[in-house]
């Protein structure tokens, strides 16, 4: 296709692409018992919105289902409960990704191993990142000098430099496009037109993916992941310390207790004594014992 239009990276074409890679979905009967597999389009917008900020707070899918859809489809780039105008939450993102990397690093860690089908033979993930970077390469409107943070630690890498990657972390590399959409690609809809090539209208039914990106890249790629860290174990582990020290001090409370009580044995300690012994007519003074213990029968 020779539109200059076609094809565009943005939130809608990233999105749509990710969704291509999905981890495999629940049986029917599953579905038909009320379980949801939350792998549906507003589980993956808010999925890459957590990304974003941490502390979203999910609406729910009845509130998301029509705007998760317009969004993928390009129809609109942001709106009540989506922050891709947000400049605040975009600002704070993009300070996260260049201060605080592997923060912002785990948070894509997390949402990979929620959605996305990693280390099979089908080889998703594989055929992501090689989709991907085959759409970042077509788009003309991104100029070959141009950066994206996807090395394992945020290095930045060239866009004509994507290709020669031979090892690819999954996370990190979704994380550098993802920033590089949500801070320079505000205006979603520049990739209506790449959906619609993609996913032509179906008579009103779902549109399917029917693209062809990143099958004509032949590069071998080693694609891995990393695992999501747990923030609260550090916490977990505090606590648990914190716990012990009242107990040690119960334990040395319940000590003392019994030496008063006459339940134990009955010492009594005595600091810096000074004692006089006296033998016949001579006597002999000793005139200072540290510690002198007595010990009552």
């Amino acid at each position: 296709m020779t539109n200059k239009e076609y094809p565009r990276l943005c939130g809608g074409t990233f999105m749509t692409l990710v969704l291509q890679a999905l981890l495999q979905r629940k049986k029917a009967r599953e579905h038909y018992k009320g379980e949801s597999d939350k792998l549906n389009d507003p589980d993956v917008l808010v999925g890459l919105i957590t990304v974003i900020n941490p502390d979203y707070k999910d609406p729910g899918k009845a509130v998301l289902k029509t705007k998760a859809n317009d969004y993928k489809s390009c129809k609109l780039s942001t709106g009540q409960y989506l922050p891709f105008g947000d400049k605040l939450a975009i600002g704070v993102f993009d300070q996260r990704v260049r201060n605080n990397y592997l923060a912002a690093r785990n948070d894509m860690c997390i949402f990979v191993d929620s959605f996305i089908e990693t280390g099979t033979k089908l080889q998703k993930d594989v055929r992501l990142v090689k989709a991907l970077i085959d759409l970042i390469e077509q788009d003309d409107s991104i100029n070959d000098s141009v950066e994206f943070m996807v090395g394992e630690n945020g290095d930045a890498v060239r866009k004509d430099q994507l290709r020669n990657q031979k090892r690819v972390c999954l996370p990190s590399f979704l994380l550098g496009i993802w920033h590089f959409i949500v801070v320079n690609r505000k205006n979603n809809k520049v990739g209506q037109l790449t959906y619609d090539t993609w996913c032509p209208e179906n008579g009103g039914g779902a549109r399917e993916y029917e693209g062809s990106m990143g099958e004509d890249i032949s590069i071998e790629l080693d694609v891995y992941t990393l695992k999501a860290e747990d923030e609260t174990e550090d916490t977990e582990q505090e606590a648990e310390v914190v716990e012990d020290q009242p107990e040690q001090n119960n334990q040395d409370n319940q000590n003392n207790q019994r030496g008063a009580s006459g339940t134990g044995p009955n010492l009594q300690q005595i600091n810096n004594p000074f004692t006089f012994i006296q033998n016949g007519d001579n006597n002999t003074q000793i005139g200072y014992i540290a510690n002198q213990t007595i010990v009552k029968k």
